[in-house]
């Protein structure tokens, strides 16, 4: 029994820690599972420690109807002083024997895509960041939803 209580200490410690770190989390759906071109996703998040360094993970929840290997997007970031910095992204969603990547859930699946690692925010105040489908046809299908974690990067020593 006290095999079990040690577990759960453990679980309950690592639980914790982990949502300490987290800053923001947030999921857009997509009406229909269809993604067209001009829906742009949005993310507003507000930042008050410019001495930390930050996470941000970038994650796309699919069906296993999925037709593509991979999703193109697009993110813009907006900084409070209306700075904006865009990069593209390709999310390889398929292994190379064909099988999806991420964490799969009956005909569900949901890939977490680091898009900014260690990194600090110089100014306070509220970041946007729009995430835009750019793959080559104007509507995607089975795409659920996107959403958007920011958290306190790990300590390294």
């Amino acid at each position: 029994m006290r095999k079990y209580a040690y577990l759960f200490l453990i679980s309950a410690v690592l639980l914790t820690s982990c949502s300490k770190r987290k800053v923001f989390e947030k999921y857009i759906d997509i009406d229909n599972y269809k993604w067209k071109r001009a829906n742009l996703i949005k993310f507003e998040v507000p930042i008050t420690d410019t001495t930390t360094n930050y996470d941000v993970t970038l994650n796309v929840r699919h069906t296993s109807y999925y037709a593509f290997a991979n999703i193109l997007l697009n993110v813009t970031t907006t900084y409070p002083a209306g700075d904006m910095r865009t990069k593209d992204y390709n999310i390889v969603l398929r292994n190379d024997d064909g099988t999806f990547k991420g964490e799969g859930a009956g005909d569900i699946w949901d890939l977490a895509y680091p898009v900014m690692t260690d990194v600090t925010f110089a100014q306070k105040g509220t970041y946007t960041f729009e995430v835009q489908n750019v793959m080559p046809a104007i509507e995607i299908s089975d795409i659920m939803d996107v959403g958007l974690i920011v958290k306190k990067a790990k300590k390294t020593n």
